[in-house]
């Protein structure tokens, strides 16, 4: 059995034409790639058709230091209507194939108040394989109004909140790699410790993924458990920005997890100069 929130790519070949679906592109340049890829030109080199490009690292709160931060809800719902999505129609979220960025857009649109929110298995790299078209050039979706909610800010997690789940000793799952978590390698951002937030469980995202597709539920679970994880304990995820972290909320939330926060800050915040001491 897999995720409530997962489809296939033989489902999209059967509902791509459905009138209350919106397919979204949020496909991301690979972090620390300089200069990074113009994602915009990749979308119009190539995308499932019918869909939309949503920038993750645009549609955020551009007065922060920080890497793609949440937006108010009203930037947020401004951003998206624009690109003809409103809140109550069934929004599935791809990317190159690899599941680094979907979840990312699965967990900020749900976080806005949208009703029916879906990731792709395999991204475009399965539409591909399966001999589907691609469509080009930029799209010229129709304005429409989504009407944002405020965000639930149980689902988001501030560095002082995670300062008190430490003393708390409430679980917190980092989905870098390892090598980054022990500080065995540097950072891909720069100006940035080496190490992990004290008491935090290391798994990288990658460890929710069998041959590039999202393991399934049992799967899942056993992943959470062998690293001693109660997906029914109160948890924060994190990891370099933010965005991988969604990879562990997807998987938690999958499982019926229901206290799951995302540490927008991340490794960026937490690493940075700024008198945290990491743990190697």
């Amino acid at each position: 059995m897999n995720s409530p929130f997962l489809v296939t790519t033989e489902w999209l070949e059967q509902h791509i034409d459905d009138d209350n679906l919106r397919v979204i592109d949020v496909r991301m340049s690979p972090v620390g790639l300089t200069p990074k890829k113009d994602m915009l030109a990749e979308f119009a080199a190539g995308h499932i058709p019918g869909a939309v490009y949503f920038d993750i690292d645009e549609v955020a709160d551009q007065r922060s230091d920080l890497p793609h931060m949440l937006p108010t809800a009203e930037q947020f719902s401004a951003a998206v209507g624009k690109l003809g999505i409103d809140e109550q129609k069934t929004l599935l979220f791809y990317d190159d194939g690899n599941l680094f960025s979907a979840p990312r857009g699965w967990w900020t649109f749900r976080h806005f108040g949208a009703q029916r929110v879906l990731v792709l298995d395999e991204g475009l790299r399965g539409w591909l394989a399966r001999g589907n078209r691609l469509e080009l050039g930029a799209a010229t979706p129709i304005a429409t109004r989504f009407n944002g909610q405020p965000g639930d800010p149980q689902q988001v997690a501030t560095m002082a909140q995670v300062e008190q789940a430490m003393h708390n000793q409430m679980q917190i799952i980092d989905a870098r790699p390892a090598a980054r978590f022990y500080a065995q390698a540097d950072e891909p951002r720069p100006n940035l410790h080496r190490g992990h937030i004290p008491g935090s469980i290391n798994i990288p995202y990658t460890e929710l993924l069998s041959d590039g597709r999202f393991k399934s539920l049992a799967a899942l679970q056993q992943t959470f458990s062998e690293r001693g994880v109660d997906i029914h304990a109160p948890t924060i995820v994190s990891c370099g920005s933010g965005v991988t972290a969604a990879v562990l909320a997807f998987g938690l939330i999958s499982l019926g997890a229901e206290q799951v926060q995302l540490y927008d800050g991340a490794w960026s915040e937490w690493g940075s100069v700024n008198g945290k001491q990491p743990i190697a």
